[in-house]
């Protein structure tokens, strides 16, 4: 694959054309992260993390903890040790009570997200070959210089690549050793948060997405070729905010080294952008204490609904109007809720000279959705009742036609596929057509004709940590119920929390409008927007903002994420806090 490495590659038997990766790391326990990344290494056919490239910051070999911690004093002093042993502290007791919460209030979510997270591996437990190097130490602590003879070491290794997972800003030739050069994680977006540590600060600030970067390092600090970017949901505390993003984050960097594997380059660097914020870094003791203080406020509020029994509801309404565009939403009929449920996600359709109505309809009894449908006049609403029920969650009834039969694309991401539904008898009576994708954890999927072929929008949680709001994954296919999709090349098309997740889809005048979801901080559907897809091909897509409607239509409104259009009429969704009876 590429000429430079077929010499080491065949030195050391390796599979032609394999990606030949080590990772830099510092001369201790492993943590998580590390790890991980080298499990899915060993199952991949396009790389492999063969060796441990080991530092160490000392001349001797072994140093007690004690001339560790002097050694830190002397460069950085005691309020900084103070500093970083209370942040450590901080964290290591979040984890210890989320981890407690969770199996009391029996949230598996939270468990499997910080299961594991914070055990660590020894050097040992790891497995792989281990090269030792003592890079120079700048009087600061932060910059490390590999002396020649440790550079030579490496370059005799035939390394197509390194992964920094130590410490340290890597400065000198170590930076050019590999083809490939050095990639590192940035856990922050670049754009707003550099520096450290990582999820702590957007907590912090309430920003409503934690962003982080893969980035071919360069002698400027955080200023090497971003290469991927994505962003999460923030979630509520820093521990759980940490550990979700290096879930989420490994993953992507383990398909990176995949794609370099395959293609035998880099993919191209976002555009760089002035830097316009401060350089974060350990949280002073006072910034703590006022985080402590913001986050007790936080769940202190989270605590009381609960007694009172209070949570989001969501509720449907409806309006006639001339054209979505020139809707007022706060003209618009609201749908009654039917005790013990709620009604969302609606989606209308003209048919057979009346407007209905689809929605996902959830019981608080049984703790799941099935979809209901209404009809809607200028003058009231009739509910028609079921629609379709399963033994698991359905919602977002996202409806098509096709071959002059009418099809319905709900979610079902508890079964782990994505399956359709044909109407045998409208509108009450559906059936099982075909399951489509099978073993994927997707929502939200919507399904449409555009230049001579169908094509899938949904969200997919590649980590499987429950996060369905960042990743919007495209893909094609010749039929409309193939078994067999195609993905787009630059899936996830789009990565960001605050308007990957579909809220609908609709199309006016062959125009092809996509309604998403905007997440905030620890807010699931803060407000709803509109999309209106510019470039879809086999190996672009684009979409450009319409608009961004935020739930200010209804007094006590908190929450909006579906809009739907047929004709005249809209409907859309929005959530209250309201005592549930549960």
């Amino acid at each position: 694959m590429r000429a430079l490495k077929v010499s080491g590659t065949r030195a050391l038997g390796l599979p032609m054309g394999k990606l030949k990766a080590a990772y830099i790391v510092d001369d201790c326990e492993q943590e998580w992260l590390v790890s991980d990344l080298i499990e899915k290494s060993r199952q991949s056919d396009d790389y492999e993390i063969g060796l441990l490239i080991v530092q160490r910051t000392f001349r001797t070999d072994e140093v007690s903890k004690a001339r560790k911690i002097l050694n830190f004093i002397k460069r950085r002093g005691v309020k900084s040790l103070a500093e970083k042993a209370s942040a450590a502290l901080l964290q290591r007791a979040e984890w210890w009570l989320a981890s407690l919460a969770s199996t009391v209030l029996g949230n598996t979510r939270v468990s499997s997200i910080l299961s594991g997270f914070f055990n660590r591996k020894s050097l040992g437990e790891i497995g792989l070959e281990r090269l030792y190097v003592t890079p120079e130490v700048s009087g600061n602590g932060l910059v490390y210089r590999y002396p020649e003879s440790d550079v030579a070491a490496i370059r005799t290794r035939n390394i197509d690549v390194l992964i920094r997972g130590g410490s340290g800003i890597l400065r000198g030739d170590i930076l050019t050793v590999c083809p490939f050069g050095i990639l590192s994680f940035h856990h922050g977006d670049n754009d707003e948060y550099r520096g450290s540590p990582a999820g702590f600060w957007e907590v912090f600030h309430r920003a409503p997405s934690t962003g982080f970067v893969i980035q071919k390092l360069s002698a400027e600090l955080d200023g090497g070729d971003v290469l991927f970017k994505g962003h999460i949901g923030t979630a509520p505390f820093y521990a759980f905010n940490q550990a979700k993003l290096y879930r989420k984050a490994n993953i992507f960097l383990h398909r990176l080294l995949e794609e370099i594997g395959r293609s035998g380059c880099l993919p191209k660097a976002y555009p760089k952008v002035p830097y316009a914020y401060p350089l974060y870094g350990t949280p002073s003791i006072v910034q703590q204490v006022a985080y402590l203080a913001r986050t007790a406020f936080h769940l202190s509020g989270k605590i009381l609904r609960r007694i009172r029994r209070r949570s989001l509801r969501w509720s449907i309404a409806y309006q006639f109007a001339g054209n979505w565009r020139e809707a007022v939403l706060r003209r618009a009929a609201v749908i009654k809720n039917p005790p013990g449920r709620f009604l969302a996600d609606p989606f209308v359709i003209f048919r057979d000279g009346a407007h209905y109505c689809f929605v996902e309809d959830y019981d608080y009894a049984h703790g799941r959705g099935k979809i209901s449908v209404l009809r809607l006049r200028d003058d009231g609403y009739d509910d028609l009742g079921s629609a379709l029920e399963e033994g698991f969650h359905l919602s977002y009834p996202y409806l098509f036609e096709a071959d002059g039969e009418l099809y319905m694309c709900p979610e079902t991401h508890e079964a782990g596929d994505i399956r359709l539904y044909k109407c045998v008898g409208f509108p009450n009576s559906w059936q099982l057509h075909k399951v489509i994708m099978r073993d994927v954890n997707a929502a939200d999927t919507s399904i449409f004709s555009h230049d001579g072929k169908w094509w899938m929008l949904t969200n997919i949680d590649s980590a499987g940590i429950g996060d369905h709001d960042s990743e919007l994954h495209l893909f094609h296919a010749d039929t409309f119920d193939s078994e067999s999709w195609t993905p787009h090349p630059r899936n996830p098309v789009i990565f960001d929390s605050r308007k990957a997740r579909n809220g609908g889809l609709f199309i006016e005048d062959g125009d092809i409008f996509r309604v998403f979801q905007v997440q905030g901080f620890d807010s699931y559907g803060a407000a709803m927007g509109i999309a209106r897809i510019d470039e879809l091909d086999e190996q672009t897509f684009s979409e450009s903002e319409i608009c961004t409607i935020p739930p200010r239509f209804f007094d006590g409104a908190t929450g909006a994420h579906s809009f739907s259009v047929a004709g005249k009429l809209i409907a859309f969704d929005f959530a209250r806090f309201e005592k549930t009876g549960r």
